[in-house]
C-alpha cells in the first residue's frame, strides 16, 4: 500500500515538472495540483489533469437566480449522543459508512450503513455536516447521525469547497460555478459560459464568506471573483487580454481577506509566489530565483505564507513573510526530498511535512518543524493523509497498517491510534 501511495506522490510531482516544462515552451495552462492528502483509492487525484477549455470570450458570463432543486433523499437514523466538536470522522476500507470517534477513543459510533462510500470530503464549517461520494453520487450527511440528502444537481463530483461561514458550498459544474445549499440541495449557478476547469483549488471562500475567488479566462489567464449570492456581476481582477501569456493558479485569500495570493510565472517564466490587495491593485511577487513554486498555505496571523519549491532537481519546504523578506528553508535538516507537502498548525508555530526522499522511494514520511529555529522532529516513515486536528493541538495520519495515528503537536514516541475495522481509507476532523 505504501508504495502505490508513493508512486501516486511521485506522478503527482512528475506532474508538476511536466506542467513548469510547458510553461517554458508557452503551452496552455497546466492543471493545478492540491494539496497530497488523499487514501490510496483517490491518491490519484493529486494531480488529475483537466482537458483545457477554450473560452468565448463574445460570450459573457451569465446569472442565473437560484433554481428549486428536488430536496434530497433523507435517511432516517436516530440521532446520537456523541459529542461532535474535535471528533474524527472516518470511512472504512470496505467503504461501509461513516464512523464518527473520539480521538481519545473513549466514544465510536457507526452512522450510515452504506456501501461503495469511494471518498470522504470535507466538513462544514460547524462540523455538522460532511461531504461524501458513494457510488459517484454527491452525498452531505448530518454527523450526528439524523440524516444524509442526495445532492442532485450536480453530475461526476469529486471535490467541493464550503462556505466559512454557512452551510452552503461552492464546486464546479460542467464549467459552471455553483453555491449548492447544503440541507435542500438547492443549486445557485454563479457563473455561467465560461467553461471554468474542475479542478481543487480553483475556487475559494473569502473569509467572510461573501466572495468566491477563481481563476477565469482562457486557460485561467485571468482571476475573478463574484459574490456568493449572485447579486453581484463577476470582477476580473487581473483584467489580462485575451493573447496573454499569464496564466494563475493556487487563489488564496490572507486569514483577513485584505490580500490575495497565487502563484504565477515571472519574466523568465519561473513559477514564483505573489501577493496582491483583495482588489488586484498592487501586486507583488514574493518569491524569486530559479524553479517552481507551489502548494502554499497562508499562516493563521496572514504574516508568512510557507510553500514547496522546486530546484536543483529537488523539493524544498520554504517559508517567507507576507513582504517578501526572510524567506528561509525549513526542510534544510531532511534529506534530499522527492515531493513534499507543507501545511501549517492552527498557531503558526510549527509546519507538518509530508515527504518522500531519494533514498527510501517506498516510503512515505512526516515530520514536524519548528518555523522560529527549524528543529526538525520526525513522526514516522509511513504514514499518509497528514491533518492538523482544529485546535492545533494533534496531528494525524494513516499508517501502512491501516490504522489512524495520533500525536501530540510536540511530537512525542506515543501516539494514540483509532483502529478501524479492515483499515481506514479517509478520515477528516471535525471543526
Amino acid at each position: 500500500m505504501r508504495r502505490k501511495v508513493v508512486l501516486s506522490i511521485t506522478w503527482g510531482v512528475l506532474f508538476l515538472l511536466t506542467t513548469a516544462c510547458s510553461v517554458l515552451d508557452e503551452e496552455p495552462l497546466p492543471t493545478l495540483v492540491p494539496v497530497i492528502q488523499l487514501p490510496e483509492e483517490t491518491a490519484t487525484a493529486t494531480a488529475v489533469s483537466a482537458t483545457p477549455q477554450t473560452e468565448d470570450s463574445a460570450v459573457p458570463p451569465t446569472f442565473t437566480p437560484p433554481a428549486a432543486e428536488p430536496a434530497p433523499t433523507e435517511t432516517a437514523v436516530p440521532p446520537q449522543t456523541i459529542d461532535n466538536r474535535g471528533a474524527v470522522v472516518y470511512i472504512n476500507s470496505a467503504g461501509e459508512g461513516l464512523y464518527l470517534t473520539r480521538p481519545d477513543g473513549s466514544a465510536e459510533t457507526q452512522h450510515y450503513a452504506l456501501e461503495d462510500v469511494t471518498s470522504l470530503l470535507p466538513a462544514s464549517f460547524n462540523g455538522q455536516r460532511i461531504g461524501l461520494v458513494q457510488d459517484g453520487r454527491l452525498m452531505v450527511a448530518r454527523t450526528d447521525g439524523s440524516g444524509m440528502g442526495e445532492i442532485t444537481a450536480v453530475a461526476n463530483p469529486s471535490w467541493l469547497v464550503w462556505s466559512p461561514t454557512a452551510d452552503q458550498f461552492a464546486l464546479i459544474d460542467n464549467g459552471d460555478l455553483v453555491v449548492i445549499q447544503a440541507d435542500s440541495g438547492t443549486a445557485n449557478r454563479l457563473v455561467t459560459g465560461m467553461q471554468l476547469a474542475n479542478i481543487p483549488g480553483s475556487v475559494v471562500w473569502s473569509p467572510d464568506g461573501r466572495w468566491l475567488l477563481f481563476t477565469c479566462g482562457a486557460q485561467a489567464t485571468d482571476l475573478c471573483q463574484v459574490t456568493a449570492d449572485g447579486s453581484e456581476a463577476v470582477v476580473n481582477l487581473t483584467n489580462n487580454s485575451a493573447d496573454s501569456l499569464a496564466w494563475y493558479r493556487e487563489p488564496r485569500w490572507s486569514p483577513d481577506g485584505s490580500l490575495i495570493s497565487y502563484i504565477s510565472p515571472d519574466v523568465d517564466k519561473n513559477l514564483q509566489l505573489y501577493v496582491m490587495n483583495a482588489d488586484g491593485s498592487g501586486a507583488r511577487q514574493l518569491t524569486v530565483g530559479s524553479g517552481q513554486t507551489s502548494l502554499h498555505q497562508w499562516s493563521p496571523d496572514g504574516q508568512r505564507l510557507v510553500y514547496a519549491l522546486f530546484a536543483d532537481n529537488t523539493w524544498r519546504a520554504r517559508v517567507v513573510n507576507v513582504d517578501g523578506t526572510n524567506d528561509m528553508e525549513l526542510s534544510a535538516g531532511l534529506p534530499p526530498l522527492g515531493a513534499v507537502v507543507p501545511q501549517w498548525d492552527a498557531q503558526g508555530a510549527q509546519v507538518s511535512l509530508l515527504y518522500t526522499t531519494d533514498a527510501a522511494v517506498d516510503a512515505v514520511s512526516i515530520a514536524l518543524v519548528a518555523v522560529d529555529g527549524t528543529a526538525v522532529t520526525p513522526l514516522t516513515d509511513n504514514g499518509w493523509q497528514l491533518t492538523w486536528s482544529p485546535d492545533g493541538q494533534q496531528v494525524a495520519y494513516i499508517a501502512a497498517d491501516g490504522q489512524i495515528y495520533l500525536h501530540a503537536a510536540s511530537g512525542g514516541d506515543n501516539p494514540r491510534i483509532i483502529t478501524c475495522e479492515g483499515g481506514c481509507k479517509s478520515f477528516a476532523w471535525l471543526p
